[in-house]
């Protein structure tokens, strides 16, 4: 699809021209901001999820009136609508030079907001490379099996049961049987991040963990650890979770559910003799980039929305239709003539906003949970173990969040470089913060 140059219309003549007088990287900045208005997103074709809710959302609210919707989503889902809409408040900016100026709306600090959402999952995984040690770390998966996905469903509580199941897994596997590891109170260090979804967006609970290869006593000796038996893993992982959601369901459901989940459960035992899905590859190169590059994209990818906006094809606005894309994970390992391929799927906003929201988590819940060694209540801390990044890149990774670093380094633009060269100024007093975000919402 050619894309196209938003900036080069008629209408944009004086004003490059007035940016070009300032100098070429004056004159690129302005290209390139006009370049990513949201008109001209519109003219090549880039949709976002918020437009769909704008639309939408009142709609989809009358359809399904006859259920009872979770105040979390209402919450959240209003608050996206709302990110930078100049009703509830804007900061306005004015160049010293000039009579140029520019308003920047208020962020919605919604999770499920694209933008902000963004910002949030910039700032955990800021919060995860403060923690993290100059060692080698791998990945975990956990996944459950399909027949239990209902339950989770039904019962979001289930979601604490699945932390606790993997970390009990890891609790063992360093300590078992053995008197000395439960005496030296032995722990490794570890990041669980849920999920509640899969490549195409469906409901598919599973947890990621960003593990340190390393185990630490009571004495703060700290010995390498990177051997894992994964027939024990998937196996006590199947254990542990099971048995979990057992006593839930014992002391939450009737006991004709409580029947019918033994049932499943020896059902689940019988076909799954190996244990639910567990992987966890070991790194091939342990350099300190490598150890970086891996930490930095599990905490980003562990805390990617549902459904990324550049997915989106199409929205068919008459017939109320959006067609968006996914990789399977199947095809990850397959030789490239095995392949599925990529699939795209059309169907009615209605499903695909019902298909999003369930992936809303309730206020108060926690999607990133660190354990063993990297746990805040955790009594071992040894500051005299090298961090794998310094404070002088924590700081950095810290000011990268701020809104306007954040769209020179995404969109290749300053918003508060005027056209003139001058740098724009906040002024206050002729900006606007209503009630509604001084009280947080």
């Amino acid at each position: 699809m050619k894309t196209i140059e938003y900036a080069k219309k008629d209408a944009f003549k004086l004003q490059l021209l007035q940016a070009s007088r300032s100098g070429t990287h004056v004159y690129e900045n302005t290209v390139n901001k006009l370049n990513n208005t949201p008109f001209a997103r519109t003219l090549n074709n880039s949709y976002t999820i918020k437009e769909v809710f704008i639309r939408y959302w009142a709609e989809f609210l009358k359809i399904y009136s006859h259920k009872k919707i979770r105040p979390a989503i209402i919450a959240n889902v209003e608050r996206m609508i709302a990110c930078k809409d100049f009703s509830y408040g804007y900061i306005f900016y004015e160049c010293p030079n000039c009579d140029n100026y520019h308003i920047s709306g208020l962020s919605c600090h919604s999770r499920f907001c694209a933008s902000c959402g963004k910002i949030y999952r910039e700032k955990r995984a800021n919060e995860i490379a403060k923690k993290c040690l100059n060692v080698p770390h791998r990945q975990f998966v956990f996944s459950i099996a399909s027949e239990l996905r209902s339950y989770f469903r039904k019962y979001r509580d289930l979601y604490n049961e699945l932390f606790k199941a993997v970390d009990n897994v890891f609790v063992y596997l360093i300590q078992g049987k053995s008197k000395i590891a439960k005496h030296e109170d032995r722990e490794l260090g570890y990041v669980m991040f849920l999920h509640t979804f899969g490549r195409d967006i469906k409901h598919n609970p599973h947890i990621h963990v960003l593990i340190a290869e390393r185990v630490i006593d009571n004495d703060l000796k700290l010995k390498k650890y990177d051997y894992f038996n994964f027939e024990s893993l998937r196996k006590s992982f199947m254990n542990q979770l099971l048995k979990r959601i057992y006593y839930y369901l014992k002391n939450h459901t009737s006991k004709r559910e409580i029947l019918e989940f033994s049932k499943l459960r020896n059902k689940l035992y019988k076909d799954l003799k190996e244990g639910f899905y567990t992987h966890g590859p070991k790194l091939k190169n342990n350099s300190k980039v490598s150890i970086k590059n891996i930490t930095k994209y599990i905490a980003r990818y562990a805390g990617h929305p549902a459904l990324s906006e550049s997915r989106i094809e199409n929205i068919d606005y008459d017939n109320n239709l959006i067609t968006y894309y996914y990789d399977p994970h199947e095809d990850d390992d397959l030789p490239e003539e095995d392949k599925q391929g990529r699939q795209y799927v059309t169907e009615s906003v209605f499903d695909f906003i019902r298909k999003l929201i369930i992936h809303i988590p309730d206020k108060g819940f926690h999607t990133v949970r660190y354990y063993g060694f990297y746990a805040n209540k955790s009594k071992k801390k040894f500051p005299h173990y090298l961090k794998l990044y310094t404070k002088t890149e924590i700081n950095t990774l810290h000011n990268r969040l701020f809104w306007r670093i954040s769209l020179i380094l995404t969109y290749k633009y300053d918003p508060l470089l005027c056209e003139c060269g001058s740098v724009m100024k906040a002024n206050f007093n002729l900006s606007y913060f209503p009630n509604y975000y001084l009280k947080g919402g």
